[in-house]
């Protein structure tokens, strides 16, 4: 029988810390930052609501289940919609008993979008499988190009032409790799909410705790884990920056922004094969672009990590709650019955949306 402790994750001693990097280091399929114990430190120093589960097996930890509750019932991913992977951090291989986990903490619904696949609880409400794209580096930048190059990846030499029109129209790009510039972050933070208002998108980096959790990475720095703001200069000038963080050996893609006003050559991708480059010269093995669709990520990506997104329902009013709704608003987007209702809801959005 394991014993599981729920303790908040500010209250992580040096023997925790210690254990979850050795866990965490112990298998490959960790390897990303985000299950890193630095990443979830950094966002409980700005959020009172990151609980771990410590597992413990014959007075052994063998797993630490992180999660974000803010009304301890229900365990969302730390970080929330910023959260690009979810997952025990523990022994490799081994089967956990979620609802043992769950129950010891008093949660009665466990929502997850970016579980590692391998993690799959038995029983998922709702199960969606998706993907993360990769860029494999493990045998350098230059044999990442000629596999792109042969898969008929257009778009990367693309970008690498527009880097070379660039600079001989422009100006030589300088690039660096971990900036400490107060401005360049602002400059992050100020171009993606922007971008986040074309788009119609909720401007999250505009929340206190969201930025105040990016400085917080953003100083940390040690051989297991670092925030990275890198940045593209021309003739002092930002062209394009992009906040991320890395482990010991995968840098996550997070928030590229560029400037508009160099938008015609692409800065956007053409600081992506910079970072590439810099970071498999410093022994790094992979560039995680994160879930999602955007159009430039099939032409970079040559490798994947499986995900699933869904939940975990333990027997309670909420999940039976949560199922009510789940049925009831399935309806309402599928039903014949509905349909002239939502054709009156499109029709009143484009209204809204229409220039005046």
């Amino acid at each position: 029988m394991n014993k599981i402790t729920r303790i908040k994750a500010a209250e992580l001693d040096e023997t925790l810390v210690a254990r979850w990097r050795e866990l965490q280091d112990g298998d490959p399929a960790l390897a990303n930052p985000y299950f890193a114990v630095d990443y979830f430190q950094s966002v409980a120093a700005v959020r009172d609501d990151v609980h771990v589960a410590v597992i413990e097996e014959d007075d052994d930890v063998i797993g630490f289940f992180p999660y974000q509750s803010a009304n301890g019932v229900v365990a969302e991913p730390v970080g929330g919609r910023l959260s690009d992977y979810q997952g025990i951090i523990g022994l490799p291989g081994r089967r956990w008993d979620h609802a043992a986990i769950l129950d010891a903490c008093g949660l009665k619904i466990w929502d997850f979008d970016h579980l590692l696949a391998t993690q799959a609880p038995a029983e998922i409400y709702r199960r969606i499988d998706d993907i993360s794209p990769i860029l494999d580096l493990s045998d350098g930048y230059e044999a990442y190009l000629a596999e792109r190059k042969q898969a008929k990846a257009r778009r990367v030499d693309q970008f690498r032409r527009k880097a070379r029109k660039f600079e001989r129209e422009v100006g030589a790009l300088e690039v660096e790799l971990y900036s400490r510039d107060e401005a360049a972050f602002a400059r992050v933070i100020e171009w993606k909410n922007a971008q986040c208002r074309r788009t119609g998108v909720v401007e999250f980096l505009d929340w206190e705790w969201t930025q105040g959790m990016l400085r917080e990475i953003w100083r940390r720095d040690s051989e297991t884990f670092a925030g990275m703001l890198t940045v593209i200069r021309v003739d002092g000038d930002i062209a394009a920056a992009h906040f991320g963080m890395r482990s010991r050996t995968v840098c996550h893609w997070w928030f590229p922004t560029y400037n508009r006003r160099y938008g015609k050559y692409s800065p956007g991708g053409i600081l992506l094969l910079k970072l590439a480059e810099a970071v498999a010269a410093q022994g790094m093995t992979v560039v995680d672009l994160g879930k999602g669709d955007d159009a430039y990520k099939p032409s970079f990506a040559n490798g994947r990590i499986a995900l699933v997104e869904g939940s975990v329902l333990r027997p309670s009013l909420q999940s039976t709650l949560r199922r009510t709704r789940t049925v009831a608003r399935d309806f309402v987007k599928t039903s014949p019955a509905t349909a002239p209702l939502r054709r009156a809801y499109r029709q009143l959005k484009s209204v809204i949306r229409r220039p005046a």
